[in-house]
């Protein structure tokens, strides 16, 4: 079959058209380039396709699942549908977000929410929640900005009057660490950053990182969380910035556990090096549990106690999955992490 293209061409209308161009114009060429152009068919191009086309919108999915078994919110959001009502609550009371035309402040928080919980990408949160990237992204990094100036409402050091913790008080074993009032560590969260600026970022175990150091409390709550460090640095450098300009206060009297890469001061406790130390070392269904000496013993004690702050970031990093993927969020996402654990 013939193209059609071909029959338009060499049409004797065609044909006139064009000899009286060429009679009449200079620029002939242009001229023929820019007919043909106008008498392309539309039949040729691509139809556009509508791209979420979802008969529930995101508000009415998450409507359905605050309202929803009590396990269904915890699993989209990581935390319980009262817990998401308050924290709703507290950021617009503060005006720190609020409903806008096209989204609500419950879906404002449920994007963000769904997105650190689960790691997921833009496109993912815009598929899920009908909106477009860019109104993703905006209301995002809103919620995050809102989270952040709430954190020192739900992070907070002790105070010198702290009682002695139930699991210290209600253990002889434990009884001699009755002025420690939790544990510290730090863990490294990946990041993506340019090229040039990988080097200070590059931890120990190879990947770019951020140095994130924290003060854990027996009830596995965050006290103190320092962030804005490279991956590069050291523990105790880090603990002496939080202390000296960072606004890390020990009460008196009181001290924290740490581990054998902080230096061992009054308000610090560390381990005897040269001993034993970690739990797994310490088998009790061998003789390894049998104490070699009073160091052995103390380490014991020590680690049992100090794995508090471990299990924290375990339970943390299992939490929220997008600790787990490198990202490049500013350091002050490290900081909501803590805030939204302790919720």
């Amino acid at each position: 079959m013939a193209n059609p293209l071909y029959k338009r061409i060499f049409s004797s209308a065609f044909i006139a058209t064009i000899m009286t161009i060429l009679d009449n114009d200079d620029e002939s060429i242009e001229a023929i380039m820019l007919l043909e152009l106008e008498s392309e068919p539309v039949a040729n191009r691509v139809p556009r396709q509508r791209c979420r086309t979802r008969s529930f919108t995101g508000h009415q999915m998450l409507c359905h699942i605050l309202s929803g078994h009590h396990e269904c919110c915890y699993h989209h959001f990581r935390m319980s549908a009262i817990i998401f009502i308050a924290l709703r609550d507290a950021l617009v009371e503060r005006g720190l977000i609020s409903s806008t035309r096209n989204m609500t402040d419950d879906e404002q928080l449920g994007i963000f929410l769904y997105g650190v919980g689960h790691g997921v990408a833009n496109r993912i949160l815009a598929k899920t929640f009908q909106h477009s990237g860019e109104t993703i992204s905006r209301h995002f990094n809103n919620v995050l900005r809102g989270i952040v100036r709430l954190k020192d409402d739900y992070i907070m050091l002790p105070s010198s009057n702290a009682a002695v913790h139930p699991r210290i008080r209600d253990n002889p074993n434990f009884y001699p660490f009755k002025n420690n009032i939790g544990a510290i560590d730090g863990t490294h969260i990946p990041v993506v950053v340019e090229r040039s600026k990988q080097a200070p970022l590059r931890c120990r175990k190879g990947f770019t990182s951020q140095n994130m150091m924290a003060a854990v409390s027996f009830d596995l709550n965050f006290l103190f969380v320092c962030t804005r460090w490279e991956g590069s640095a050291a523990g105790m450098r880090v603990l002496r910035w939080a202390c000296e300009i960072g606004g890390f206060v020990v009460p008196e009297g009181k001290y924290y556990l740490v581990d054998s890469g902080y230096a061992n001061t009054e308000k610090f406790l560390a381990p005897y090096r040269g001993e034993r130390y970690h739990i797994s070392q310490f088998d009790a269904s061998t003789r390894a549990h049998v104490h070699r000496n009073s160091r052995d013993l103390y380490n014991h004690r020590h680690a049992q106690l100090r794995n508090v702050v471990e299990r924290t970031f375990g339970i943390l990093k299992k939490r929220f999955k997008i600790l787990n993927v490198a990202t490049p969020f500013s350091y002050s996402m490290l900081d909501c992490y803590g805030m939204l654990y302790n919720t």
